[in-house]
Formats: structure tokens, C-alpha cells, sequence
């Protein structure tokens, strides 16, 4: 109908941009606009501008059967797009042409923003911050891809999959097999332990944390798992981290705070302020000797405790 009427009229408009950036091609919502934008010159792999990705990525949380339409087209693919779709020949196709591909994340290092204001890869918000092609293949039910994933897999990649899972069965058989993999553990993967507080994972941090993971590690803003624990009000991962024996005074990189001043701030502006317990945090941080600020702030709960 009127799709069809415009861009007969006007062909410019299968790459006029729209909210984000996006192109028509990044909400094409069946198989058949997307096959008419493409037959009427739409680019298959046109990044939109916020998040710099292609359609088919936009599509492969909420629109499977475009997104494999898509790749039927010849778009661009990636490691976690086959995980999400449970494509098992896709996800041997990438594992085949780039056997390293297996450590790919939801991450700056695995996308890297072209424009370092942007908004960083959509699969943040499709899949979710720092998971793997192995959380994607589990999380979308396809456990013969999780398998397939975890076969393809060098022991330190399994590890972090057995512990983003909360797997301690599986974790505690690979450190067993291997008690020294955590020695093996590079920078990156260190930082999943930070990644997984920053999710909010208790299961993930208490697991990765007994595998010899850093508890030391840094994440985002450089903040390490206790800042994110803090800020979460997560009074339950506080405690746990602090079996660790962490730095208490160490600020993160990009607020200069320590972890009980961001359980100050978050206590009023973290994510979870309505939910997370920032009262027994803080008073967790304190007993575990942390130093109370000159300015002291946050909620009335947390102002009486400090």
C-alpha cells in the first residue's frame, strides 16, 4: 500500500534515516518489507547511527524469522547472532573461519564504537552487556548450540561460561581437572568478575570469585566487583566479595569514589535504589573497616547508619 506508493515514487527512501539513525531495513517487521526495501536498494548491513549496527542484528532478539531472512540475503553474521538464532551450521561456519571468535562478548572490544560518543553495539540491549555466545545459546533455549559452544571451547572460556551460569558442578569439575587454570586467566577474562557484579550475577561473582578470579578486577568507569556491589545495594555480594579480602579505598577511574561512596550515590541514583538493601551494604562496608567520607550523603536509611 502506501510503503510501496512512497518508495516507488521516491527509491532515495530506502536509505533515508529515521530514529537513531536507523535505516527502513532496521524495522522491516516481516520477511516481505524487508524483501521489498532490499529489492528496492535498501543496504543489507547499513549502521545506523547510535549504536552503529546492522538490521539483522537489531532483529536477532525480536524478529528471528527476518534476521534469518537476512542472512539468506548475504548480511553480515556474527558468533552470538548464530547463537541466538540456534543456528548450529552458522555457529560452526564462524568457529571453522576464526576458531578464537569463541571469546567473543557483548563488548567494546569485540564492537568498538567508530564513534567513541555513540551508544555502543544494540546487543546490549538484544542480548545484554558482556555475555557470550554461550549465555546467548542458553538464555534463547538452544541447548544443542550451548553444547556445540562448549565443546568448541579452550578450558578457561568453559570455566567462564560454567560461572556466568552459575554452574558450580561444571566449574568445580574444570578446576578440578585443571586446579591451576586461574593462573592461565588473561586480563580480560579477569574482568568478568567485575562484568558479572556489574550485572548484578551473585551467582556468577561468588563462583568466579572461589575459581581464583581477581577480586581486585576492573570493569566499567574501572570500578571493581565491590564498587558494583555497593552501588547495586546488594548487601548479600558485599559480604560475599569481602571473603575475599578486597581494597576497600580503591577508587574507581572515572568518579574517583570508593565502593562505600558509590553505595552512597547509588542508595538515590544507582539502578536498583528502589530495591537493593544500601543500609546493611554500608554498614557491611563499615565494619569491614571502610573509611566513612568527609560529605556524608545518600538516603536517610543510609545517613543514619553512616
Amino acid at each position: 500500500g502506501r510503503f510501496r506508493e512512497l518508495l516507488s515514487a521516491d527509491p532515495a527512501l530506502a536509505q533515508a534515516r529515521g530514529g537513531d539513525g536507523q535505516t527502513p531495513l532496521h524495522f522491516a517487521s516481516t520477511v516481505e518489507i524487508a524483501g521489498f526495501l532490499l529489492d528496492h536498494g535498501a543496504d543489507i548491513d547499513a549502521r545506523d547511527i547510535d549504536h552503529e549496527s546492522t538490521p539483522a542484528q537489531y532483529m536477532v532478539r525480536d524478529r528471528p524469522d527476518v534476521c534469518r531472512y537476512l542472512i539468506k540475503r548475504g548480511c553480515q553474521t556474527d558468533l552470538l547472532m548464530a547463537a541466538a538464532l540456534g543456528d548450529a551450521a552458522l555457529v560452526r561456519r564462524h568457529l571453522d573461519a576464526d576458531p578464537k571468535c569463541i571469546h567473543m562478548r557483548v563488548s567494546d572490544g569485540y564492537f568498538p564504537k567508530a564513534n567513541v560518543r555513540s551508544g555502543g553495539t544494540i546487543y546490549q540491549w538484544t542480548l545484554g552487556w558482556h555475555v557470550s555466545a554461550h549465555e546467548v545459546a542458553k538464555r534463547f533455549g538452544h541447548e544443542a548450540v550451548f553444547q556445540l559452544l562448549m565443546e568448541r571451547s579452550p578450558a578457561e572460556v568453559k570455566l567462564l561460561a560454567a560461572c556466568w551460569l552459575g554452574d558450580e558442578a561444571a566449574a568445580h569439575l574444570l578446576l578440578k581437572q585443571q586446579p591451576a587454570l586461574a593462573a592461565t586467566l588473561s586480563d580480560a577474562h579477569h574482568r568478568q568478575v567485575a562484568h558479572a557484579a556489574r550485572n548484578n550475577n551473585l551467582a556468577a561473582v561468588r563462583l568466579m570469585l572461589a575459581a581464583g578470579l581477581a577480586v581486585d578486577a576492573r570493569g566499567q568507569h574501572g570500578a571493581t566487583p565491590l564498587h558494583w556491589a555497593a552501588f547495586h545495594g546488594h548487601a548479600e555480594m558485599v559480604r560475599e566479595i569481602l571473603r575475599h579480602h578486597p581494597p576497600l579505598e580503591l577508587t574507581d577511574a572515572d568518579f574517583r569514589s570508593t565502593p562505600l561512596g558509590w553505595a552512597i550515590h547509588g542508595s538515590e541514583h544507582g539502578w536498583y535504589s528502589g530495591s537493593g538493601n544500601y543500609a546493611v551494604a554500608v554498614e557491611t562496608l563499615l565494619e569491614a573497616g571502610a573509611i566513612v567520607p568527609e560529605k556524608v550523603g545518600g538516603t536517610e536509611a543510609v545517613k543514619e547508619v553512616l
